[in-house]
């Protein structure tokens, strides 16, 4: 006797343009990883300055094709780091050496503060807090200036935008003269209402912002968690976009972004990653914050949207309805990935495999970092609370 068996179900595959993470900072390490975490996005921030440093070209490039592992073929970049203009331009160099080496499309925002990103401006550090976390700072707004304008010179090739990194981390004059300077064309994105404490670290943002002229239907704002109704509709009413980055809000306890509210004031959004977590998918991180529709929706048009980076000629075969596993991803008609692996995925192995000796080698000094920052953080929090609580 013979036994006939059905004929297994095919596995459903979609075709998508390519998603665009619209809000990074390019790690090729997760938060985890670094030891960034905390009960306030204040702490996480902090614990920032504990980070290992390593090679920043690996870094990006690793970052990049990771992002392009996972089905997306355009990024936006806040690029910011401190020091001169020739310390500026040498790691920008770096990081797009990087982000070339990878492939994919990208929206470099160089960001610049002239504000201590770890008090409000008017706090006067308590005795043992003098020295934490002050970054030297040695870019004046004119020297951003001539900055933009030689990484606009050296790399024709690569499309800039400008950004205060936060609003409440930028003086009036500084954000005015970023203003000044996306006149010339350049796209803006900034960091903005993330935390509740930061929407009120240093005046009304949003107003701040408008007054700079910063705020366009070139402008995109990564979390706003903490927005207002009122400065909802005032963003749609210029065009703004937003981007919701719910994984990052999450694992630094920023809050949970309405993005549902900002489509009902007219407000267009994107979904940004934000360098949180390696393991994460576009679509995971999507979902938390919206229904699958809505979720490819924002990771498209959204982020075009928000970024200007069009992905709608490149092409990504999933390999199931998901969209978490990608088969194929073309870009500019280059083949980045095939049969689900990633062309040069030796070279960004080896790449990897730098990043993890660097991280491997630092691992018990930046536990001393974090051990240092453990005695200091509860002296800290409670000087920037009131700080806050006394504006």
């Amino acid at each position: 006797m013979t036994t006939s068996h059905a004929p297994a179900p095919e596995t459903t595959r979609r075709s998508t343009a390519g998603f665009i993470d619209a809000h990074s900072h390019l790690r090729a390490t997760s938060y985890a990883e670094h030891g960034i975490g905390g009960a306030t996005l204040e702490e996480g921030l902090l614990r920032m300055t504990a980070m290992t440093a390593v090679d920043m070209e690996d870094d990006a490039f690793v970052a990049c094709s990771e992002l392009i592992a996972k089905g997306v073929t355009g990024v936006q970049v806040m690029f910011h780091t401190f020091g001169d203009g020739d310390d500026y331009l040498e790691a920008l160099d770096a990081t797009l050496a990087g982000v070339r080496r990878s492939g994919i499309r990208a929206l470099i925002v160089l960001g610049t503060t002239d504000q201590a990103e770890y008090f409000p401006p008017a706090c006067v550090p308590t005795a043992g807090l003098e020295n934490v976390a002050r970054a030297p700072r040695r870019l004046s707004a004119d020297e951003f200036g001539g900055v933009v304008s030689q990484a606009a010179q050296r790399y024709p090739d690569i499309t800039f935008g400008v950004g205060p990194v936060g609003p409440q981390w930028c003086s009036d004059a500084l954000l005015h003269t970023i203003g000044e300077i996306s006149q010339q064309g350049y796209r803006v994105h900034s960091h903005a209402a993330e935390s509740a404490s930061q929407r009120s670290w240093a005046g009304d943002l949003i107003t701040r912002l408008e007054r700079a002229e910063l705020l366009g239907p070139q402008t995109s704002l990564a979390h706003g968690v903490w927005l207002t109704d009122v400065e909802l509709h005032l963003l749609a009413d210029l065009g703004v976009s937003l981007v919701t980055c719910p994984l990052s809000n999450h694992l630094l306890s920023a809050g949970t972004a309405n993005v549902y509210g900002w489509r009902a004031a007219g407000v267009s959004f994107g979904v940004g990653l934000d360098s949180a977590d390696r393991a994460a998918t576009p679509m995971s991180v999507a979902l938390r914050a919206l229904t699958v529709t809505d979720a490819e929706h924002a990771l498209t048009v959204g982020g075009t949207c928000a970024t200007g980076v069009d992905s709608s000629l490149d092409r990504v075969e999933w390999t199931d309805g998901t969209l978490e596993v990608p088969q194929t991803v073309i870009i500019a008609g280059v083949e980045r990935v095939a049969d689900g692996v990633l062309v040069n995925r030796y070279e960004v192995d080896e790449a990897h495999d730098r990043i993890a000796e660097t991280m491997l080698r630092d691992a018990a000094e930046r536990a001393r970092r974090h051990e240092v920052l453990d005695d200091l953080m509860p002296t800290y929090l409670e000087t920037v609370w009131r700080a806050v609580d006394a504006r």
